[in-house]
C-alpha cells in the first residue's frame, strides 16, 4: 500500500498533467518504447488546465461512505468523482496516467526480449545472464528496478512496487515460470496486473486516506481497501478481455499504447458511472 494511508493527494492549482508526465503515443525509443521517466525532447505537450480547489472533496467524502458501509453504489460515486473533477474528465486522467502506460510498454519489451533471448529495445540493464541462478524475489526486484529506478518521486515508488506487485502475482499463478522466459500469455497477465496495480496505487495515492481516516479500524479500512482495489482491477481485466475479443494483441511495438487504452477505456468506465 506504499504511502496510501498517509497521503493527502496533490491540492489545488498545480498542472493537472505535470509537464515531465511522457506520452505513450509520442515514445521515443527503438520499436516505439520509450525509457521510463523520459519525456520527449522536442516535442511539446497539449496544454492543460490547473486543479480546481477542492478537487478530491467529492471522492473523498463518497469513499468515507464506502469505508464505513462497503456499498458497491458508495465506491462507483467517488470513483466517478475522482475521475471526473479530481482529474478532470477520463482524457486528462490518460494523459496524467501517461507514465503508467510507458512503463507498461518497458515491461512487456523488456520480457517479450528476455522470452526469446534478444536484447531488450531499451537497455535497463537486464538478460537472462543477469537474471540466471537469482532467488525469484531479486529476480522479480531487479526487473522492477530496472523498469522504474528511484528518482524520489512518487510516480516511480509506486510504479517499481506495481512491476514487483505483477510479477509475484504471475509467479503465484504459474509457480513453475521463469521470468527469463515467460509464455505469451503470462506476459499478457503481467501487463494486466501492472496496470491494474498502478492504477490502484495512483487512486491510494491521492485520495486512499478517507478510507483509512472513515473506517471503523486498522483492519476493516484494510479490507475496503482490498475490497476497492479487486474492483480496479477487475475493471482493468475486463478492457483487456475486450481487446482480445477484437483480436488486437500486445506486441512491443504496441504495447504503450494499448496500455494507455485500457487505462483510458477504464477510466471512461468511471467517470461514466450513474450517482
Amino acid at each position: 500500500m506504499g504511502t496510501s494511508a498517509s497521503s493527502k493527494g496533490p491540492g489545488a492549482g498545480v498542472p493537472l498533467v505535470p509537464p515531465w508526465v511522457p506520452d505513450p503515443d509520442t515514445a521515443t525509443g527503438d520499436q516505439g518504447v520509450s525509457a521510463p521517466d523520459q519525456g520527449d525532447a522536442g516535442t511539446t505537450p497539449p496544454p492543460t488546465q490547473n486543479a480546481p480547489t477542492a478537487r478530491f472533496r467529492g471522492a473523498r467524502t463518497s469513499l468515507g461512505k464506502f469505508a464505513r458501509s462497503g456499498s458497491s453504489r458508495n465506491l462507483r460515486s467517488g470513483l466517478r468523482s475522482y475521475v471526473r473533477k479530481g482529474l478532470g474528465g477520463s482524457r486528462i486522467a490518460t494523459r496524467r496516467l501517461g507514465g503508467t502506460a510507458s512503463r507498461a510498454g518497458v515491461l512487456y519489451g523488456t520480457l517479450d526480449a528476455l522470452r526469446h533471448g534478444a536484447t531488450p529495445p531499451v537497455d535497463l540493464g537486464v538478460s537472462s545472464s543477469e537474471l540466471a541462478g537469482l532467488p525469484a524475489r531479486e529476480a522479480v526486484d531487479h526487473i522492477a528496478q530496472a523498469i522504474s529506478p528511484s528518482d524520489g518521486s512518487q510516480d516511480a515508488e509506486a510504479s517499481r512496487e506495481s512491476t514487483s506487485q505483477a510479477l509475484l502475482e504471475v509467479l503465484k499463478e504459474h509457480p513453475d515460470a521463469d521470468l527469463s522466459a515467460l509464455t505469451e500469455a503470462q506476459i499478457d497477465l503481467a501487463m494486466e496486473r501492472f496496470i491494474g496495480n498502478d492504477l490502484c496505487k495512483r487512486i491510494e495515492l491521492d485520495v486512499g486516506k478517507a478510507i483509512f481516516d472513515k473506517a471503523p479500524d486498522p483492519v476493516g479500512a484494510i479490507s475496503r481497501l482490498k475490497q476497492m482495489q479487486r474492483f480496479v482491477h477487475q475493471c482493468v481485466a475486463a478492457q483487456f478481455r475486450s481487446l482480445r475479443n477484437r483480436g488486437e494483441r500486445l506486441s512491443t511495438k504496441s504495447a504503450a499504447q494499448l496500455g494507455k487504452r485500457v487505462l483510458g477505456d477504464t477510466l471512461a468506465v468511471f467517470e461514466g458511472y450513474v450517482e
